[in-house]
């Protein structure tokens, strides 16, 4: 017997360029009016929102995975756009760009996210689908990825690290370029393999990165973590869970290394790797 799959297709918007429909326009001015710099279109972000606005609808429901079982991250990254950091608003009911942005701008939560200055690019998609005709929307914000940005992100986990190191009495540890290399290696291993875990899929743990990395550091530690968006957040994290604090409070390390990848599941992907 043939089944056929008679629900209709989700009706889509024209895709959206710079100024058409007047989104970035309302986006900066509202960016304008918190003292924020204004963000440009970037049409990887617009086309990877568009496709995740689609699939929410035709699911018909909110979800940063759909049920195709791609996330809104991983969106982005197949889009080809690199992330530093990225942020999304997933929202049904909006049916204009002015109604969106009005919409975020009502609660903190979301008015944060649009505010925030250092996202320097936007990409946005909105759909009609689902059950009841709502109209799905996806807004993306993101810095992209750079090699003095990611050195300067890994650098003030290192130096919110030591900080806590010092307050606790104890000396600061040193950047490590071996153990760097191994963390960001294991950082974006866990984005391309999909996987978050200590252990990688060939059995791998840290220790054997680190000497893989060329690291001569006799004792071993490794904190990880994913879904943090800044490096307050994720040191901060890290020193309110019991395991993860006593790496970063160990008397032993003396070396540190740190590495960040976005995209995946959980959008970021971080690592601390310790030696002593």
């Amino acid at each position: 017997m043939e089944v056929v799959d008679e629900t209709p297709a989700p009706a889509r918007a024209p895709v959206p360029s710079a100024g058409s429909d007047g989104f970035v326009e309302l986006v900066n001015s509202a960016r304008a009016g918190a003292g924020s710099p204004p963000v440009s279109a970037d049409p990887r972000l617009t086309s990877a929102a568009r496709d995740h606005a689609a699939a929410m609808a035709a699911a018909g429901g909110l979800s940063v995975e759909t049920r195709d079982g791609v996330s809104v991250h991983q969106r982005v990254v197949c889009a080809g756009y690199a992330y530093l950091t990225v942020g999304e608003h997933l929202v049904s009911g909006p049916r204009t760009p002015a109604d969106f942005v009005a919409y975020c701008l009502r609660t903190e939560r979301t008015r944060r996210t649009l505010h925030d200055a250092a996202f320097t690019h936007v990409g946005w998609g909105y759909v009609i689908g689902g059950p009841s005709g709502d109209t799905y929307w996806t807004a993306l914000w993101a810095v992209p990825l750079t090699p003095a940005g990611l050195a300067r992100t890994t650098a003030d986990v290192v130096g919110l690290t030591n900080r806590e190191r010092t307050r606790a009495g104890l000396r600061p540890l040193a950047a490590d370029p071996r153990l760097t290399a191994a963390a960001q290696a294991h950082s974006a291993d866990m984005v391309a393999r999909d996987f978050y875990s200590h252990t990688d899929p060939d059995g791998g743990r840290p220790w054997d990165r680190a000497a893989a990395a060329g690291s001569a550091q006799r004792t071993i530690g490794e904190n990880i973590a994913c879904g943090q968006r800044s490096p307050a957040d994720v040191v901060e994290g890290w020193m309110n869970s019991p395991g993860h604090r006593a790496n970063i409070l160990k008397p032993e390390f003396t070396h540190i290394g740190v590495g960040l990848a976005g995209g995946g599941r959980a959008g970021t992907y971080w690592t601390q790797l310790f030696g002593g």
